[in-house]
């Protein structure tokens, strides 16, 4: 499995077409800039190369009228950026009869690998055209581009790979068996058969009047909600908990309490409701333990709250891991992953050009050597095979929902997340966690069936109502099609958190001043 990618467009790209075919840029050291970007000529070079990918005679195309998918690469400072993946750039070497470039992009340079659609040429430019550098005279090149320039820097921005990672996941699970595997750097999917979605929601006592330190470690909560999920992310029918809490009977949460719309709710002493829920993740747990092969994925608004409140009821969370990272794209051994030469380099690499240099390179020499000995070429090798998973997989639903719409505020609460979606839940003034936690579930299927990150937001803020919103997003996207099953991952039917390390079963110290 090959685990190198081709940058097209933005800074520093692997490919860019021009009248001397891939230049000079696939093999010189990256701060060479070609003269043909000096000389203020590269627009038509991008515009060759749009039509080139995504044009109508691009092999690029597949059948039956589905929309061309590329790999959209995050890296870990959130900066995004439009990859080929090995298969695809022979395709487009073979077909326009150019060299295979010598420059590449290892998978562990990425947060995220995730798929990015385009039904038409016109969507590809739009694209790539915000990704396009402006360069100054006199100053040395960066990535000042309409989609980078926010995240250029050293900061590390985590969750907009989570963000992509979500989307990827839902892909999986609707693409079983159609989507490629080694596109997207999977290299193992064992678990996608049997792994099991489930949601926890609580209602928070306000106003609390405790130090914000307090309120994050020991959380009050009045109620609890559980509630499951089928492949679609559906609210799986009948699987929803409810449970209200005695002891804070007389407290309340600065709204009116809501009956439970989903089954019959249990009202239960501290006690017992530490223990229905210690109970409930040590029984599926358990289940899902032999050979360590069936995950749990949870969702939960505010994780580290969310966490605690476990924590605090005697649940062992110290194994569990944040986000579907290491799940989609587990992580490699040290040794491998900061291996530079299996990193930075190309998939094969021939020595001859090592000891001579890249002086006086040729267009013609820039091509592989059909018959260069094997004892000259260095190849990959993939990544082990890992033997068990994390038993269970944290999502933070309002994570998402500031990243995606690069707001902080108006996340509060799940029904404050669902208005701006779109969901039928604007009205809804109220608690009951049991409500919430089958909610949770249709918003994070709203925000991962979509399109990716960039152009969902674009999309949803177009309009301020979202109802109408939703609606353009729905119209807009279309995904993949032809999959045999009902369930079509592709086809979306929508109506800066802190990072958070799960290898300590204490969620977290706040910093942050008392409210």
């Amino acid at each position: 499995m090959s685990c190198n990618f081709y940058q097209i467009g933005g800074f520093q790209p692997h490919i860019q077409w021009s009248d001397y075919s891939f230049n000079y840029h696939c093999v010189c050291h990256v701060n060479l800039w070609p003269s043909r970007w000096q000389a203020g000529r590269g627009y038509n070079d991008d515009k060759k190369l749009v039509e080139e990918i995504a044009g109508r005679n691009s092999p690029l195309w597949p059948q039956q009228g589905e929309p061309i998918e590329l790999v959209l690469g995050i890296k870990r400072i959130g900066t995004s950026h439009l990859l080929l993946s090995e298969r695809q750039v022979r395709d487009l070497a073979r077909a326009y009869k150019q060299p295979f470039p010598r420059r590449s992009v290892h998978a562990s340079e990425f947060e995220s690998l995730s798929p990015i659609y385009f039904h038409n040429r016109e969507e590809f430019e739009q694209t790539f055209g915000r990704l396009k550098i402006k360069y100054i005279k006199g100053r040395k090149p960066w990535d000042n581009s309409q989609e980078n320039k926010a995240f250029s820097t050293s900061e590390y921005h985590p969750e907009r790979g989570a963000f992509e990672h979500g989307r990827l996941f839902y892909r999986i699970l609707g693409g079983r068996g159609r989507i490629d595997s080694e596109k997207f750097n999977l290299h193992d999917l064992s678990w996608a058969d049997s792994v099991q979605i489930y949601s926890f929601s609580i209602s928070l006592r306000s106003p609390d009047t405790r130090p914000s330190q307090d309120r994050i470690n020991r959380p009050i909560a009045l109620d609890c909600g559980l509630a499951q999920a089928a492949f679609d992310l559906s609210y799986r029918e009948a699987s929803a908990i409810h449970y209200s809490s005695y002891n804070n009977r007389v407290l309340g949460a600065g709204s009116p309490k809501l009956p439970f719309e989903h089954g019959e709710t249990e009202e239960l002493d501290d006690m017992t409701l530490s223990a229905r829920l210690r109970d409930f993740f040590s029984a599926r747990i358990h289940e899902c333990s032999p050979g360590g092969s069936k995950p749990i994925i949870l969702l939960v608004h505010n994780e580290i709250v969310s966490m605690n409140m476990l924590k605090n009821c005697g649940v062992d969370t110290s194994s569990w891991k944040s986000g579907l990272r290491d799940l989609v794209h587990f992580s490699v051994p040290q040794d491998y992953r900061h291996d530079r030469r299996r990193r930075d380099e190309p998939r094969y690499r021939d020595d001859r050009y090592e000891r001579g240099g890249y002086n006086g390179i040729t267009e013609r020499s820039l091509s592989p050597r059909p018959s260069a000995s094997t004892s000259q070429l260095r190849y990959d090798s993939p990544p082990p095979r890992r033997t068990s998973f994390a038993p269970v997989y944290v999502v933070d639903i309002k994570t998402y929902y500031t990243t995606l719409m690069q707001a902080t505020t108006a996340s509060e609460s799940v029904n404050a997340i669902a208005g701006p979606l779109g969901l039928d839940l604007v009205d809804i003034k109220g608690w009951c966690a049991g409500n919430d936690a089958v909610t949770m579930l249709k918003i994070w299927h709203a925000m991962v069936s979509g399109p990716s990150i960039n152009e969902q937001r674009e999309l949803r803020m177009k309009n301020r109502d979202p109802r109408v919103r939703a609606a353009k997003v729905a119209a807009t996207y279309t995904g993949t099609s032809g999959n045999n099953s009902d369930f079509d991952p592709t086809t979306i039917t929508l109506p800066m958190q802190e990072e958070i390390n799960h290898d300590d079963s204490d969620y977290g110290e706040s910093s942050g001043s008392d409210d």
